[in-house]
Parts: structure tokens; C-alpha cells; sequence
């Protein structure tokens, strides 16, 4: 043995690679540490190059409580249905799609932010991320979300006030 108990081996999460093949090559990833590895010296036909898209952003909402001056998403209680989503990410994991970005609006005023965000991890291999003011990300929130988010970008606009 190398000097590592049975337990500590145990311990460490096995890779689960995705593979998507393109005119680039054959491309790994792990959505659970974010390593994406390209072997490009591999020859792909053509029939067998995905056609969706390797990352889509989608506007769950145009619920919002900033009023930043960068954002370009109309304030309204506008948001999409949740069962639409998940037949979304159906289909774009079974079409090698890498990773899905929430966003909108502000995610987080999703009605249903938590469960999608659960369902996209335990149901699907997307890599899943979302964009935030980050003003709603408390102990409780971020507890709920844990194992099921991957990478949070926070948008910041300045230093001033951005309520509306």
C-alpha cells in the first residue's frame, strides 16, 4: 500500500468524466473540480460531433431588487416554468452540453432556485453555476445549496447604493 488507510482512500471522490466529442478533439470534464482536459490529437468523425452547445446560460427570472446600471434584464415578475427547465436540462445533458449558468434577474428570487439547482445536480452531469448580486446568499441558503452548485460568479456594480 502507499501509506494511505482504507478509509482515506475511500474519502476521496472518484472522478466522473463527461465527454463531448467536437471537430476539436474528444473533450473530458469534471464538473466536481472544473478540470477540462482537450485531446485534440484525436480524430472525431463528423457523425459523431455533438451539436449542442458545450455551456448555456439561462434567465430563470427578471425578478430583481438592484437596480444596477450595467444590467441590461427588464424588472418584472417574469420567470419560466420549472418543469420547462428540467426537460431543458434533460436534453442538453443526454447532447454532451458541459455546464448550465442560471442567471436572469437575480437567480436566487427564483421561486424554485434551491430544487432546480438540486435537481440539475443529482439528475444530470452539467456542471451547474449561477450569477448573483449575492445580497440573498446567507448561512441557510448556501446550506441548502451545498454539493449542488459548482461555481457562483457574483456581479458587483461600484461601490454605491443599487436599491431601487
Amino acid at each position: 500500500m502507499n501509506g494511505t488507510s482504507s478509509h482515506e482512500r475511500r474519502a476521496t471522490p472518484r472522478r466522473q468524466w463527461k465527454q463531448r466529442c467536437s471537430a476539436a478533439g474528444v473533450h473530458l470534464f469534471d464538473r466536481t473540480t472544473g478540470l477540462n482536459v482537450l485531446l485534440d490529437e484525436i480524430p472525431v468523425p463528423a457523425s459523431l460531433h455533438s451539436r449542442a452547445p458545450r455551456q448555456v446560460s439561462i434567465a430563470l427570472t427578471n425578478r430583481c431588487d438592484l437596480a444596477c446600471a450595467h444590467c441590461y434584464a427588464p424588472k418584472s415578475r417574469d420567470e419560466l416554468r420549472f418543469d420547462t427547465i428540467m426537460r431543458w436540462l434533460a436534453e442538453l445533458n443526454a447532447h454532451a452540453t458541459l455546464g448550465i449558468g442560471f442567471g436572469g434577474g437575480e437567480p436566487t428570487r427564483y421561486l424554485e432556485f434551491v430544487k432546480l439547482c438540486q435537481y440539475a445536480a443529482r439528475e444530470t452531469r452539467l456542471s451547474v453555476s449561477f450569477t448573483t448580486h449575492g445580497h440573498h446568499i446567507d448561512s441557510e441558503l448556501a446550506e441548502r445549496l451545498r454539493g449542488s452548485v459548482h461555481f457562483i460568479r457574483v456581479s458587483m456594480d461600484g461601490v454605491g447604493a443599487t436599491t431601487a
